[in-house]
């Protein structure tokens, strides 16, 4: 059988789940996207172009979230349609948030294991779909989740980072591949990518000096709302709680030089996905979001115009007021 894994490019969770699914699914292709409308695109391409309508096919989607966006959705019934004249399937396993409309839109198409209460991360899911009880894969399920939920509870090796830094190299998805076969078999950590670590703290710790400096803090109401300019070589999900501890704010907005959005709190008051749907291509969970700036970000002036009134409309509707 011809087997398909789209999985998330930018973090644990996505690697893993697609790891997971090798582990199940041996002989399967792995492709890494994002959330953006070229991401979906791509997902459509490939299916066009490289599943054979001769043979049984399975395509799983897993740690992509769909947001309400008619766009995004025709996208998605498009390419399902294509997958099913060829004679495959398709599962889409996931743990973001999903509306009701875009859950009727696409059930026809997919079977659908969502989780809507944020309790289980991707990996979790897949696990408990295809490999229940096997020990590889629980391990998996296991140390993504400590790293998507903070929970602090197990030795994380600095494997996001990896993740982080393999997305500076034109090669990133064959490295993200390479990643996702090793961990598959157990290997969580080898010569090669304690080589891979070491230059890449020099250049970590580099950036993060430079995003420290460019702190603003931004007129959100009563919520202490800081906005960092990031780099590629900093994991927003760490350098938050870094941030966190040394400015006391609640919520932390990261803008990079490619309009990209990461947004993470560090209080109840406000959804992080909330904001994320205020801006462009947003999407993401209650305590993590990302989205895209319609501002220039070499316009601070406008960056932060747009990303105060996103937070201030989203704490406006959840405050009621």
């Amino acid at each position: 059988m011809m087997v398909t894994i789209f999985s998330h490019e930018s973090d644990l969770d996505g690697v893993y789940s697609a790891a997971i699914g090798l582990i199940r699914y041996p002989q399967a292709r792995i492709v890494f996207l994002n959330y953006s409308k070229d991401s979906f695109m791509k997902m459509r391409n490939f299916v066009e172009t490289g599943i054979d309508s001769n043979k049984e096919g399975l395509v799983v989607i897993t740690d992509l979230g769909l947001n309400p966006d008619s766009t995004l959705i025709d996208i998605c019934k498009d390419t399902f349609s294509l997958v099913q004249k060829n004679n495959s399937r398709i599962l889409w396993i996931d743990h973001h948030p999903w509306s009701d409309e875009t859950v009727k839109e696409i059930q026809p198409y997919a079977e659908l294991i969502l989780e809507s209460n944020s309790s289980k991360c991707a990996a979790d899911l897949i696990y408990e779909k295809f490999l229940l009880g096997h020990p590889i894969a629980e391990k998996l399920a296991s140390l993504a989740h400590a790293m998507d939920y903070f929970t602090f509870d197990q030795f994380l090796t600095p494997t996001s980072e990896l993740i982080r830094y393999y997305h500076t190299f034109p090669d990133r998805y064959h490295r993200l591949t390479n990643l996702a076969r090793k961990s598959s078999q157990g290997i969580l950590w080898d010569v090669q990518m304690q080589k891979e670590y070491s230059e890449y703290e020099l250049l970590r710790d580099e950036a993060k000096a430079h995003a420290f400096s460019s702190i603003k803090f931004l007129e959100t109401d009563t919520l202490k709302t800081v906005l960092v300019r990031t780099s590629p070589y900093i994991q927003n999900s760490l350098f938050s709680e870094e941030v966190f501890k040394r400015t006391d704010a609640e919520l932390v907005i990261f803008y990079g030089g490619d309009g990209r959005v990461s947004i993470r709190r560090n209080t109840d008051a406000i959804s992080c996905d909330q904001i994320a749907k205020r801006l462009s291509e947003g999407g993401g969970h209650p305590f993590a979001a990302g989205a895209m700036l319609r501002s220039d970000p070499s316009n601070l002036e406008s960056v932060k115009s747009e990303i105060t009134a996103a937070v201030l409309a989203s704490l406006h509707n959840e405050t009621g007021s």
